[in-house]
Formats: structure tokens, C-alpha cells, sequence
């Protein structure tokens, strides 16, 4: 069984179709990469992903179940570009996240 599954999954804002009828599976464990072109629904499908946002059809299950349509903790984005405090060590700038209260989710 998937851990992900996507079946048939489509976004559309107004009338503008974002995602269109996306099916994907990854297997717990499995390492996936999401690469394209700017604009064709890289972000929106991780908003999808994330909770943020629920599909206008289709379905989105994590490890069996169907996504909740809210975030929670157990998932999160690295995106490509990210800040760093430059007058900060690597060590530092890892360890900042240790101060900052955790999220209540």
C-alpha cells in the first residue's frame, strides 16, 4: 500500500484549472522529488499536501487515510530557497530552532 496516494486530484480557482486529474504513490520510506517549470502547480500541490488546501476533486489519503483538511505537525516543506543569518555559525543557525516555542497543532 502507497503511503501517499493522490487519485485523480484536480485544483481550480475560478475557472482557471491548476492541477488537472494528478495521480501519484509513494511508498513509505520512498524519496520523491516534485520538479517543473514555474507555474504549472508545483506549490499548489504542496499546499494540497500540506492541508492548506483541499483539492476541488479527487483524493488525497496518508497512509491510508484521507487528508485532513488541516495541517498539522507531522508535515512540513523544505523549499529551495530558504534565509539563513549570515552573521550566525551553521551551528547557530541549526540551533536557533531549538529557542522558538513549538507549534500547538
Amino acid at each position: 500500500m502507497s503511503f501517499i496516494c493522490v487519485r485523480n486530484v484536480w485544483q481550480q480557482y475560478d475557472d482557471q484549472v491548476v492541477l488537472e486529474g494528478l495521480n501519484l504513490d509513494v511508498a513509505e520510506g520512498e524519496f520523491c522529488t516534485l520538479v517543473g517549470a514555474s507555474g504549472c502547480g508545483k506549490s499548489t500541490f504542496l499546499r494540497l499536501l500540506l492541508g492548506q488546501e483541499t483539492p476541488s476533486r479527487g483524493l488525497i489519503t496518508l497512509d491510508g487515510e484521507t487528508l485532513r483538511d488541516e495541517p498539522d505537525a507531522s508535515r512540513g516543506v523544505v523549499f529551495q530557497r530558504y534565509s539563513v543569518f549570515p552573521h550566525l555559525s551553521v551551528l547557530d543557525n541549526v540551533a536557533l530552532g531549538l529557542e522558538l516555542p513549538r507549534a500547538s497543532w
